[in-house]
């Protein structure tokens, strides 16, 4: 079956996104659930389509690129979990075609194929909520672009743009996912270890990361949102409240196949002698990519199965190495049926055996829907069939704007943009909608209590 995939033919390619239709539609017959993050990437792309800015007027730490994406799809499509489901097929296989032409180009393997493209799919499936169009990624492809810059430096490309668009790519895949920042120093250290560049071109290499990184700052500074930006992408995006929907260990469990696979790959291939020169040289930069990843895990805080993404070039790159090594005819049949079967087999396993019920929308007992909605709570799955109608998303962000209502200025602009656009419903988990009320008098003549943690508004 992998002679198929060996032959270097494009349209081998065609072949590959139908069997990423075909897995990506198995397991969407099983029923899967909205994830909670999925569910927060759809009221960001709601919210924001109305008009209301990042971070100032609605209060959470997701990248602006990544905000952005999700208020032109909202206004094209309007809060669609499907039409997200179908750029996010469209986004992955955008990143596998990208990583099998790099490889292919920079002759990364002893024989010209298309297999790191059917692995990439393998892998990437097997991770259980690979389907949500999540900053992970739209970030994952900025950040391929880059290590392609990489490897052709270590190809002995010398070009000053090499530096300034590797850097450049990596500074937008940050403000997609801020954790992404990780790879500017992998590529910074890849650039040192592996190239002997001139300190000129390294420069180029900073500098074109902080061209994207300005550009989005002059824009925030000259909306008066520098501050609040900063606060949320960094000071609490980097460094605040962890948010444990999984544990780490629940993390990596559900990925554990495709980690077992690729780790005896990558052990197996390191310790064989099989690669040459530049191919012992890449594999370097993957391992660091490898170290990478992990770092993006442990700094993001929030813990998701789809943060397993960023291991997925890696190990690919090394499971491919694994299936062109095999020489002895049982092992070159038997192998790859047997390492296919499992990959195949991983995204069921994973659904089936991981506990998901920690990051799944639960749909709640409340009669009403398509309501505009105030969520003072960490309880997002109340969102599910509503609008979005208050600045407060991100629990650690909204308490922090809470806390500050004594301060009139604050007072004034959460009133302000309330008032632009008014729940119908608020629902008080917090206990803070007196506080939020005694603060601004003129809102709570609006609303009447109609149990203990709701309010409805009073009609005109």
């Amino acid at each position: 079956m992998l002679n198929f995939f060996k032959i270097n033919d494009p349209n081998r390619l065609i072949i590959i996104f139908l069997i990423l239709l075909c897995l990506k539609g198995f397991l969407s017959f099983q029923g899967l659930s909205t994830t909670l993050f999925e569910l927060k990437w759809l009221l960001l792309g709601q919210r924001s389509a109305e008009g209301f800015f990042m971070y100032e007027e609605i209060f959470d730490y997701t990248g602006p690129l990544s905000v952005f994406f999700y208020r032109i799809i909202d206004q094209i499509f309007g809060k669609s979990q499907q039409a997200h489901n179908i750029i996010s097929t469209l986004w992955l296989f955008l990143n596998v075609s990208i990583f099998n032409s790099f490889l292919k180009k920079n002759k990364n393997f002893s024989e010209t194929n298309n297999l790191p493209a059917l692995f990439f799919v393998l892998y990437a499936v097997a991770i259980p909520d690979f389907m949500v169009l999540s900053p992970q990624i739209m970030s994952l492809t900025f950040i391929l672009m880059g290590l392609n810059k990489v490897l052709d430096r270590i190809a002995n490309e010398i070009t000053d743009n090499l530096f300034l668009y590797a850097g450049i790519y990596v500074g937008t895949a940050t403000l997609f996912y801020p954790p992404a920042i990780v790879y500017f120093f992998i590529f910074l250290i890849s650039f040192f270890i592996f190239s002997s560049s001139k300190l000129r071109r390294i420069g180029l290499y900073i500098n074109g990361f902080l061209i994207p990184l300005g550009l989005i700052s002059c824009f925030f500074y000259w909306n008066d949102n520098g501050s609040y930006a900063w606060h949320a992408l960094v000071i609490r995006g980097l460094f605040g409240q962890e948010i444990n929907y999984l544990s780490a260990i629940e993390n990596y469990y559900s990925f554990k196949i495709p980690i077992f696979t690729g780790s005896a790959a990558m052990i197996i291939t390191l310790f064989s002698g099989y690669f040459t020169s530049f191919q012992n040289k890449t594999a370097q930069v993957m391992l660091l990519m490898v170290i990478g990843a992990s770092i993006v895990i442990w700094l993001d805080v929030e813990s998701s199965p789809v943060q397993m993404l960023y291991f997925v070039p890696s190990l690919t790159f090394f499971l491919v190495h694994l299936m062109l090594m095999l020489s002895k005819g049982w092992i070159k049949r038997l192998v790859p049926l047997i390492v296919v079967g499992i990959l195949i087999l991983a995204p069921y396993l994973s659904y089936v055996q991981l506990d998901m019920d920690g990051i799944i929308v639960k749909k709640g007992t409340d009669k009403f829907s398509n309501m505009r909605v105030m969520l003072l709570g960490d309880n997002l799955s109340v969102l599910h069939d509503q609008e979005l109608a208050s600045p407060f998303l991100d629990p650690q962000l909204s308490r922090e704007k809470i806390d500050i209502l004594d301060d009139s200025v604050s007072a004034q602009i959460l009133l302000k943009v309330i008032e632009q656009s008014p729940p119908s419903v608020i629902i008080d988990d917090w206990m803070l909608i007196p506080k939020i009320f005694s603060a601004l008098p003129e809102l709570s003549k609006e609303y009447r209590k109609q149990k203990r943690g709701y309010y409805v508004r009073i009609s005109n």
